[in-house]
């Protein structure tokens, strides 16, 4: 391994995927670690932290102290780590990196994806991977998507290409980290509550150009606001991609077209295409591109049409009852995800919004509600804040929780309305994750659409735009 931390002290901030990864790493590099966590000992994975323990790993509990980065080399900061935590480091004058950035460091393949946005980062992730496989590349897929960086490292694998998604979280604690291919899918309000300005966001995700080099590539979207692009700061040729024929990577009426520098134009077809919406279809004209300046063959493209099928929670069709048809999108954690689903599909829709407040306005979501929604219903700790927003636009139902949401979505639902789950905010407030919201929604479906509506019909599913 080519970084020297041997013998260096290291304070390893949060351990939960990413943070235990990279204490792995430290100590297969020979640092002392010592894990600071917030969480009390007894809500840690015990048998995980016993394993360190023995080999020599010192926890602090219960909160972050700043006393444990004294006499430190080095600090490590898991990406839900707010950075007020590590300020007392930075003021100290010691290196503070995140698991991102400690794992480049021991990277020795070349080829490095890396991909940000506000929203699509993870689809997109999969739709370049999805490529670069069927073009014969040997490829690690994770990041802030599955598997962390670190355990890469740590497995000896060996990769021609590493695709990492990356948030903005991590971007805030790179040094190095450089990808030969950079792609930004957009940037929209969010994670308001960790950043005091939209504009602190912005200078976040655009990190992710900063060092690269001459030879590298820049993905942006060709509509990107001026006042975003004014934080773009790199060496790096850059690309576009969108719905003008200036773009690189043009997206047509069921096809869409590369252009790249000296060579002739490439036509791609949409036919087969799986996933729902129009911003699917962009994300992967953005994939396409990335893929095909990291090597990839056009008949890799073609084939990546046909056979892509997209994630759970993501606008996932769950199936039709009685002529209602029933979306799990419980990925869509803010109001741009909203506005794409909606974008995406045809009304009339009974839409369930609602949950965990991430410091938005909501009053983007009403020019679509006014066109596409027969009924809102709102859920969580959020449904009075999104009242204020939305007030007065459709009918609108108030309910505590999603088992609620799904009743009354039932009960009203006509035959011809789509009932989807896009709810705008985080899953916090009732759920672990939006994966488990999504998964009880999906159950909830399940369980009492075929009862109440009809058995799955979903032959007679709408075309969606």
């Amino acid at each position: 391994m080519s970084y020297e931390l041997f013998g260096k002290k290291a304070v390893v901030l949060g351990f939960g995927r990413s943070g235990q990864a990279a204490t792995r790493l430290l100590l297969v590099s020979g640092a002392k670690v010592i894990v600071s966590d917030h969480r009390s000992r007894e809500k840690l994975p015990r048998a995980l932290m016993a394993s360190f323990e023995a080999q020599g790993v010192l926890f602090d509990t219960g909160a972050h102290r700043p006393e444990v980065f004294e006499g430190a080399d080095l600090v490590v900061v898991s990406p839900g780590v707010p950075p007020e935590v590590y300020l007392p480091a930075v003021e100290a004058g010691l290196e503070v990196i995140g698991e991102l950035e400690l794992a480049f460091r021991f990277l020795r393949e070349k080829w490095v994806v890396g991909i940000t946005g506000t929203n699509g980062k993870t689809t997109t992730t999969a739709m370049v991977t999805d490529i670069l496989r069927l073009a014969g590349k040997r490829v690690f897929v994770g990041g802030n998507y599955g598997t962390p960086l670190s355990e890469f490292i740590l497995a000896g694998q060996k990769a021609e290409f590493v695709v990492l998604e990356v948030s903005s979280f991590q971007l805030e604690t790179i040094r190095t980290f450089a990808p030969q291919v950079g792609l930004l899918l957009n940037i929209t309000p969010d994670h308001l509550e960790r950043y005091a300005r939209f504009e602190d966001y912005v200078q976040a995700k655009m990190r992710l150009f900063e060092n690269q080099s001459a030879e590298a590539a820049a993905i942006l979207p060709e509509d990107l606001p001026s006042s975003q692009l004014a934080f773009l700061k790199t060496k790096a040729r850059c690309f576009s991609f969108g719905f003008k024929r200036s773009a690189t990577a043009q997206l047509s009426e069921g096809v869409f077209f590369l252009r790249l520098p000296g060579r002739d134009e490439e036509r791609y077809s949409f036919a087969g295409f799986k996933p729902l919406g129009l911003h699917n279809r962009l994300n992967f004209v953005a994939a396409a591109l990335a893929a095909r300046l990291s090597g990839a063959d056009p008949e890799a493209i073609h084939r990546a049409v046909r056979s892509f099928v997209g994630f759970s929670h993501r606008l996932e069709f769950i199936g039709c009852f009685g002529g209602v048809y029933f979306v799990n999108d419980s990925k869509a954690t803010n109001v741009d995800a909203t506005l794409k689903a909606l974008e995406g599909l045809a009304g009339p829709i009974v839409l369930i919004l609602g949950g965990k407040h991430k410091g938005a306005s909501y009053r983007p979501l009403a020019s679509l509600i006014k066109e596409k929604v027969r009924l809102l219903i709102l859920m969580g700790e959020s449904r009075f804040l999104m009242a204020e927003d939305l007030r007065d636009l459709v009918p609108t139902k108030m309910v505590e929780n999603l088992e609620e949401a799904v009743a009354v979505a039932i009960s009203e639902a006509m035959t011809g309305d789509t009932v989807l789950l896009s709810p705008a905010a985080a899953s916090f407030d009732q759920f672990e994750n939006y994966q488990e919201r999504g998964d009880i929604f999906r159950e909830l479906v399940l369980s009492y659409a075929p009862q109440f509506l009809g058995e799955d019909n979903r032959a007679e599913m709408v075309t969606y735009h």
